[in-house]
């Protein structure tokens, strides 16, 4: 127990040293919004065509959503990896030629590729779990009704762009109710777009 506890100790330390040097918690802050944003606008997308098509098994909505949760994950992971590894290798290469060393094996070499696996990670996973919520009631849709496996699935993805928006908001200090209620209309503007294509076809 005192081995498990000072090496939790010695790791925490060495994230809050990485942290300091890359700059990771306020990257994780604008990555978790975003793209959980998204995720859950993406879902949102899902449901109402899937009501408006009059998609009535439970098991193709999940089906669907799961889908889009794997899509959206890996697309995720693999975009943040890449491209945040290629910009902290340009950095470290940088700094290299501007200080004529080697950083290859530093604190700061170390901390940038930790740095761009933790990012990797929070963008691939946000949006996976903010549109896997949603989904929830269809998994006991062999107890509730289709359609209240809807209304409880748009209920969720509203409150989560709400708590997106009081996130945000808690952020940047302003209005944490305005804020949640900018983020929720974005989920009405999608459903409403996406009813206006019914209507034109």
């Amino acid at each position: 127990m005192v081995i498990f506890k000072k090496n939790l100790a010695e790791y925490i330390k060495k994230v809050r040293t990485y942290n300091k040097i890359a700059g990771i918690a306020k990257i994780v802050r604008r990555y978790f919004a975003i793209n959980g944003f998204d995720g859950v606008i993406t879902i949102i997308g899902v449901l109402v065509g899937s009501y408006i098509i009059g998609i009535r098994d439970y098991i193709n909505v999940v089906i669907a959503g799961a889908a889009i949760c794997i899509s959206l994950g890996v697309s995720g992971v693999w975009s943040a990896y890449f491209s945040e590894s290629a910009e902290r290798k340009k950095e470290i290469d940088d700094l290299e030629k501007s200080t004529l060393h080697d950083l290859d094996k530093t604190v700061i070499a170390y901390a940038q590729k930790y740095a761009s696996r933790v990012l990797a990670a929070v963008n691939g996973l946000s949006p996976v779990v903010t549109a896997f919520i949603p989904l929830v009631p269809f998994l006991f849709g062999k107890f509730i009704p289709i359609n209240i496996c809807y209304y409880l699935g748009f209920g969720l993805a509203f409150l989560i762009l709400f708590g997106i928006g009081l996130f945000l908001g808690n952020i940047s200090k302003s209005n944490l109710i305005i804020s949640g209620i900018k983020m929720a209309l974005a989920g009405i503007f999608c459903i409403a777009l996406s009813l206006l294509l019914k209507f034109l076809t």
